[in-house]
């Protein structure tokens, strides 16, 4: 059995009867489809970075968004998100940071959005951080035609074309680097091959993908455009096949491909594996195989036929494979044995001590009676909520959303002011900081977002035990309650910080690169702050913390972050500070703070690892004990 016996091919035959059977109204719906309606910036370079930008569901059976508009953007779910998070903040930003750092460090090399007709509006933003933008004639289906639209920069003779996600931007460096080399190799194509479903789909053909749409690279003169056309017009027609076919003879059996109903979530890489990859593989491949057996990259028969395929097409490809220490190892093991996850004895003891411990015992504390004043961040949140929130508490709402309609929050709020959508959280802190003075030393002022109980689900109880707050109070317990940020080990061990019975924490993380020490965040963490030292040019070495609050104008605690070792923070910026505490932010320092919190989406989170500190949190201090020699923290 060979590739093409298994897998269906899109052959020249059907590009030419495309070419010769369209009807006038199929060409303009593909029009529509693909064509580009205007350039904005046109650059010339060698090298393209390709990426498209496009806001409809996953899934055609999640239905249809609302009309996009930038607002939307920032907060509602969109194509390829599953946690909830705004489009802006996982797509738009990622770009336009990606796109910054891009042009830095490599001014030749043109990034270049394919970008839907609903989004036009984002034609400034992206201009603006030097990027190539081609207007579509139309708005993406679904998933496609916009996960599509980036391989038609494969069609530029001449080019070398790097393909790409939005939200991978900050990373393509390394892609455009590697598509280099491989193109000077004499190489045509590099590409990742994965398993759609990982293990679970590992022995199924229908979902082993030759080329990771988002991750790729190729020198260009592939006649895509066409091939895209043909492609599309030949599926609504039900001309092409969409079944891979195993065994031979008697015994073969059909077994249909994923993502072949157009324009649904997968087509794109359908259209790889059928019209692209057969092509590219003659012009010499260099496959990169990583970590086999993690996520969807997982040994698998479907890959070694592919292997086969590849270097017969062209003997010169070559396959590498990386970070793959215990590889032949999984081989040679095979599926059938299970991994033995680690187990501590030690630790299931002292989660049982826990579990009869002081957890059970804490105080009940009597409603406390010094005043406060409630300053809430709101942007799309429901605000009903502050309905509940107890007596003697002042509540002023920053909206920089729209309208606020529910009854039980406008009849509570004391103060409602609307804001600029700039700068998150932090520039609506410290905007109340600047304009509202606070005498009562023996009050207190709380600062929390719009949707403080994904953060504390037990935030309303905690406001009516302030008499148990210390005078800097952190008011989270985790970042979300269903993932591992932090780990549930830690916040099962680690109640020292506990107001009153209820679970209140926060994070020790480094001085110098804000990296979590007692666990590992190797995702959004670490990627924010390697960006923010990379937007700032900040040099390898030197502290993030005490470079921004140099930033900032806060000297003083600058040259305190710069000799310590470690910080601490609470996840969502959300904490009580004495009202006595908050002149620790001179009012001229207010002006650049908040000029740096519109500047870069990373600021906000340098500013939420470092309010504690701003507002007095003295930097853990690690030291020496000099007659026993153990290095210990005092």
């Amino acid at each position: 059995m060979s590739w093409t016996d298994l897998f269906p091919v899109f052959g020249d035959e059907q590009a030419e009867a495309f070419a010769s059977e369209a009807s006038p109204e199929e060409q303009g719906f593909l029009d529509e489809c693909f064509g580009i309606l205007k350039v904005f910036n046109a650059r010339e370079g060698r090298h393209l970075v390709a990426t498209s930008l496009f806001w409809k569901s996953r899934n055609l059976e999640e239905g249809p968004l609302e009309v996009p508009t930038r607002e939307r953007l920032m907060v509602s779910k969109s194509e390829g998100e599953s946690q909830g998070v705004g489009a802006w903040t996982c797509y738009v930003k990622p770009l336009l940071q990606g796109a910054r750092i891009l042009e830095k460090l490599r001014p030749e090399v043109v990034v270049r959005v394919y970008l839907a007709a609903d989004l036009e509006f984002l034609v400034e933003d992206l201009v603006g951080a030097g990027c190539e933008v081609m207007l579509m004639r139309g708005s993406s289906l679904s998933h496609n035609p916009g996960a599509m639209w980036r391989f038609l920069a494969m069609g530029e003779k001449g080019r070398l074309a790097t393909i790409t996600d939005a939200d991978r931007m900050p990373e393509v460096i390394h892609d455009v680097e590697r598509t280099e080399r491989v193109a000077e190799g004499g190489f045509g194509f590099w590409r990742v091959p994965y398993v759609y479903g990982g293990q679970g789909k590992s022995d199924h053909p229908g979902y082993y993908r030759p080329v990771l749409a988002c991750h790729f690279g190729v020198v260009g003169g592939l006649e895509v455009e066409r091939l895209l056309r043909a492609f599309v017009w030949h599926t609504l027609r039900g001309t092409m096949p969409t079944n891979c076919r195993v065994g031979g003879g008697s015994g073969e059996t059909e077994l249909p491909v994923f993502g072949t109903k157009w324009p649904d979530y997968g087509f794109d890489e359908w259209f790889l594996l059928a019209a692209v990859y057969p092509r590219l593989a003659f012009e010499g491949t260099l496959t990169f195989f990583p970590k086999a057996g993690t996520g969807n990259l997982v040994p698998n028969h479907w890959f070694a036929l592919d292997v086969e395929y590849v270097t017969w097409a062209n003997p010169r490809s070559e396959v590498i494979y990386f970070g793959v220490t215990d590889f032949y190892e999984k081989l040679a093991k095979g599926p059938q044995v299970a991994e033995n996850p680690a187990r501590s004895e030690v630790l299931d003891e002292m989660l049982r001590e826990k579990g009869r411990g002081k957890l059970a015992h804490f105080p009940v504390v009597a409603e406390a009676s010094r005043p406060a004043t409630l300053v809430v961040a709101r942007y799309m949140e429901e605000l009903d909520w502050l309905g509940r929130v107890p007596a003697g508490i002042t509540v002023v709402v920053y909206n920089k959303g729209p309208r606020i309609r529910g009854k039980a929050a406008l009849s509570r709020i004391d103060l409602l002011e609307a804001l600029p959508n700039v700068g998150r959280e932090s520039d609506t802190y410290l905007h109340h900081l600047a304009k509202h003075a606070h005498d009562e030393d023996e009050a207190w002022t709380v600062f929390a977002q719009g949707d403080p109980f994904s953060h504390q689900p037990r935030f309303i109880e905690l406001l009516e035990r302030r008499g148990a707050w210390s005078d800097l109070q952190p008011l989270t317990a985790h970042y979300l309650d269903d993932n591992e940020t932090p780990p549930r080990v830690l916040k099962r061990l680690e109640d020292d910080e506990w107001v009153a019975g209820i679970p209140v924490r926060t994070e020790p993380v480094s001085a110098w690169t804000l990296g979590m020490l007692n666990w590992r965040d190797d995702d959004m963490g670490y990627r924010m702050f390697r960006e923010h030292a990379e937007y700032y040019q900040v040099p390898k070495g030197w502290s993030l913390s005490g470079h921004f609050l140099e930033m900032c104008g806060l000297h003083g605690l600058a040259r305190e972050a710069w000799r310590a070792s470690v910080a601490r923070f609470a996840y969502g910026a959300m904490f009580a500070v004495k009202n006595d505490r908050l002149g620790r932010i001179p009012h001229e320092c207010i002006p650049e703070m908040r000029r740096l919190a519109a500047e870069n989406w990373s600021i906000g989170y340098m500013f939420e690892r470092l309010w504690l500190h701003i507002f007095g949190l003295p930097f853990p201090v690690v030291g020496e004990r000099v007659e026993t020699g153990v290095v210990e923290p005092f």
